[in-house]
């Protein structure tokens, strides 16, 4: 018996009889890290510039795709994660809140071609750049949001700098569907001001509108609506409208036709 009680001391002594006894809990591997992204084509019917009289329809491919908090876009609804919000171009998130979001991003500028439309004959084009933004948005409760946003010409090619602030609300439909609408005010820069919506002499004498050096100030007001439906788990539908109305400078320019605008887009992406 008494060797039987030393036997069993001996063994609750242990290494390993320790380790049963009080177990170590180890933590939780990280989340894994992966590749996703979306492909499709947009429809849009749009004015030819901001502050144009003519309108024109493109169809144009859509692609998303996301590695962790990096992103590359040129369609902000083509996101994968049903509550993200991602801006076109090369992205990167500085903030993984829930409630707060900051994102630098990249993103490609078409500039303006003065064959688009008949009022810019003679003005010249307007050439293609790289912006530097920098955005923020804060969700409430109930879906409310407001967000703010700036952006310079990263190659100096006459876009100058330009930001925006907003506020809206999303609401889900359905588990499928969400439903969106918000209002914008932007401003931008002289330099901005003077490529988009100004008349040099030189231009003057080759157009016949007059010499017009807006400066910096308010540049439109908007209000807009869209949708995201998940049609599988591949295939997503998304759809938009929104009307625009210029103020400040930009509603004084020459160039501008009509100062109020609308327009409408719809696309079908496949996710992968």
């Amino acid at each position: 018996m008494k060797k039987t009680l030393r036997l069993l001391t001996v063994v609750a002594c242990t290494p390993a009889a320790a380790q049963v006894a009080e177990p170590e809990i180890s933590p939780p591997p990280p989340p894994e890290t992966r590749w996703e992204g979306a492909i499709g084509l947009i429809t849009s019917y749009a004015p030819t510039y901001q502050g144009a009289s003519g309108t024109r329809v493109k169809v144009n491919p859509g692609f998303f795709l996301r590695y962790g908090r990096f992103t590359v876009t040129n369609a902000s609804g083509f996101v994968t994660r049903r509550a993200d919000d991602v801006m076109r171009g090369l992205g990167v998130d500085l903030s993984t809140s829930d409630r707060l979001r900051v994102n630098l991003a990249l993103r490609f500028d078409n500039g303006r071609q003065e064959s688009a439309d008949p009022a810019l004959a003679g003005l010249g084009d307007i050439k293609a750049t790289v912006r530097a933004r920098v955005s923020a948005g804060y969700r409430f409760d109930d879906g409310w949001r407001a967000g703010f946003s700036w952006s310079v010409d990263a190659f100096g090619r006459g876009g100058g700098n330009f930001g925006d602030i907003s506020f809206g609300r999303e609401m889900r439909l359905s588990p499928e569907t969400v439903w969106n609408v918000s209002t914008q005010l932007s401003a931008a820069g002289d330099r901005y001001m003077q490529t988009y919506y100004g008349i040099s002499e030189e231009q003057a004498a080759r157009t016949g509108y007059p010499v017009y050096t807006p400066g910096s100030g308010l540049r439109d007001v908007a209000i807009s609506t869209g949708f995201r439906t998940e049609l599988s788990d591949r295939w997503i539908l998304l759809g938009g409208a929104g009307a625009s109305r210029l103020i400040g400078p930009p509603a004084k320019s020459p160039l501008t036709k009509q100062v109020s605008g609308w327009g409408m887009n719809v696309g079908l992406a496949w996710r992968f």
